[in-house]
């Protein structure tokens, strides 16, 4: 190639990159990851078959004329994709009619994405069909997270900043640290919903914090990780906030509990608190209380219930939705390892459950009190005491955390400690008790159980999800795969080709899984406001495990999982 064609293919494809890198970005405003929102329901529960999925959905969603797509998204795809192709003929047809392409008839343009793309080898190097990959995960990210809920709910100013914005319902939940109330707003359009009480406020526990808001926030800071907003309502400046900057914030994701507000007030006299909590309450309500005056309110979206209390209900769970949980806490854990956050104090109690879809449950994980976001830290802690805390739950605490001996140069590595706890919370998703739980006799220890010691799953789970959850509990974190890796496991059983994973079979080129790429990205897009009931459409959980995958996608990764997936099959 002359010094010419390599300095035009510069000047080109380094505009595109900083255009793209520059579009749509707010001064003072960091990016967050955002997910797509309107979905419908699928029928069948049973597992994808060979190319099922592909065969239900290829180019069907490209032949729907009139559906809505977010606009935006839209024209990331289409302008930027299109752009990669050297082919004028293909794409000249978006520079004919870019308005009917933009705001009617997209079917075509989504149809000519994936014929430009690979249909005829226009996209040869891998570089390229990375760009189209990086294009993908940039026209998902344009989908706005508040579109996901009522906008009102995720509006900050409408979420009340004290205790006088609330009516209280009954407890919902009790813990060792705090209880959580039912709750409905009294601002005009009720944030949450129509329901009573749509909403949960959590309460912490204050024995020993200073009835301070500031004091109070520094105390309790790791539970208010995930919380986009902190209100601060008892004569506190902003600029004393300031520590907050100390602290690793994570982002929205479905996958991670909804926090609307955080906020400090006087613990109030509430139903059912002298039986409850007694201990917990001030002097002022129970004379024999131990608690102080004002504490930590967090402001929540409802859930039903917790796994552990799901879980006890069901006789046994389809293997498809016993699927759908374990990667939904795969991508929640992938997620936090993305932002250097570790939870270390996951169990089946701190995940929660919207069932509001009948068919699919949506898992999110809860209870950031033990995790480790201090931004002096990047998921490792020196370890020179035994003073220095380890995390919550010991009975689900990764090998490598709970035999480490403090030393001079002793570190915490936390990198895949989470992921360790999913293995274990695994067994009880797929029907078996936890093997760490239980009489103490029979149950493992994470201190001392080896390898060969992990229980098998029924002979009815597919294999690769017994080889999966004994990968994740590796006494060795060198030996598990990554959290991006493992959750890219699930999804290619769930939505990939069943040819994919088989052995015997020629491994996907990277331009046959860019064409499953822009497939599953262009169902995603156009199938927003479809009628329930449409045989092609996926339950609303569903379409959110796929498009938390969309935004993070890369194409070098998910070849690593179907090497794994390959290269280990029994």
């Amino acid at each position: 190639m002359s010094l010419r064609a390599i300095g035009g293919k510069l000047i080109k494809h380094g505009t595109t990159l900083i255009k793209q890198a520059n579009r749509g970005k707010v001064p003072g405003k960091p990016p967050t990851r955002a997910i797509c929102h309107s979905v419908a329901p699928l029928k069948s529960a049973a597992p994808v078959r060979e190319s099922e999925f592909l065969q239900r959905n290829k180019y069907y969603v490209f032949r729907n004329l009139g559906i809505q797509v977010t606009q935006k998204a839209r024209r990331v795809l289409i302008e930027d994709v299109l752009n990669r192709v050297g082919n004028k003929k293909e794409s000249g047809v978006l520079h004919k009619s870019p308005r009917n392409s933009f705001f009617g008839n997209s079917a075509p343009l989504l149809s000519l994405v994936g014929v430009a793309a690979v249909g005829q080898g226009l996209l040869t190097k891998d570089e390229e069909l990375e760009g189209v990959c990086w294009e993908i995960r940039q026209s998902m990210s344009k989908i706005q997270w508040n579109r996901m809920f009522n906008p009102a709910q995720n509006t900050a100013e409408n979420s009340p900043m004290n205790l006088e914005g609330f009516t209280f319902g009954k407890p919902i939940a009790k813990g060792a640290n705090a209880v959580v109330y039912e709750v409905a707003t009294n601002v005009p359009n009720n944030v949450g919903g129509s329901t009573e009480f749509p909403l949960a406020l959590k309460m912490m526990f204050n024995y020993d914090i200073q009835s301070n808001s500031l004091a109070i926030l520094k105390a309790m800071h790791r539970e208010t990780v995930p919380a986009p907003v902190y209100f601060n309502c008892h004569g506190i400046a902003d600029y004393e906030l300031s520590f907050l900057n100390m602290t690793r914030h994570l982002p929205p994701h479905p996958n991670i509990v909804k926090i609307l507000s955080v906020f400090t007030d006087y613990i109030p006299e509430l139903e059912k608190c002298r039986e409850m909590y007694p201990a917990a309450l001030p002097k002022r309500i129970d004379p024999a209380g131990e608690g102080r005056n004002m504490s930590l309110f967090i402001l929540m979206n409802r859930y039903e219930k917790n796994l552990q209390e799901f879980l006890d209900l069901q006789d046994e769970l389809s293997l498809r939705t016993s699927v759908v949980l374990l990667t939904q806490l795969l991508e929640g854990v992938a997620h936090m390892v993305a932002h250097n956050i570790a939870h270390r104090d996951l169990k089946a109690d701190n995940i929660l459950l919207d069932l509001s879809d009948a068919k699919t449950p949506l898992a999110v994980i809860s209870d950031f009190g033990c995790c480790l976001a201090e931004k002096s830290t990047d998921l490792s802690v020196s370890y020179t005491t035994f003073d220095i805390e380890k995390g919550g739950n010991t009975a689900l605490m990764a090998p490598e955390i709970i035999s480490k001996k403090p030393g001079p140069f002793s570190k915490l590595n936390y990198h895949k400690s989470d992921l360790w706890a999913v293995g274990a919370i695994g067994f009880e998703i797929f029907g078996l008790p936890n093997p760490f739980y239980g009489d103490k006799t029979v149950r493992l220890s994470s201190m001392s159980y080896s390898d060969e010691d992990l229980p098998s799953l029924p002979q009815s789970v597919p294999a690769i999800f017994n080889r999966l959850l004994k990968n994740l509990l590796r006494r060795d974190p060198g030996e598990r795969l990554n959290a991006e890796i493992a959750a890219n496991v699930c999804q290619l059983f769930l939505w990939g080709p069943s040819s994919w994973l088989a052995n015997a079979s020629k491994f996907p080129s990277y331009g046959e899984i860019v064409e499953w790429l822009l497939n599953l990205t262009a169902k995603v897009l156009c199938e927003s406001g479809r009628k329930q009931g449409n045989r092609h459409s996926l339950t609303y959980p569903e379409y959110l495990l796929i498009s938390t995958f969309l935004c993070r996608v890369k194409l070098q990764n998910i070849k690593a999982a179907l090497a794994w997936i390959r290269d280990d099959e029994i």
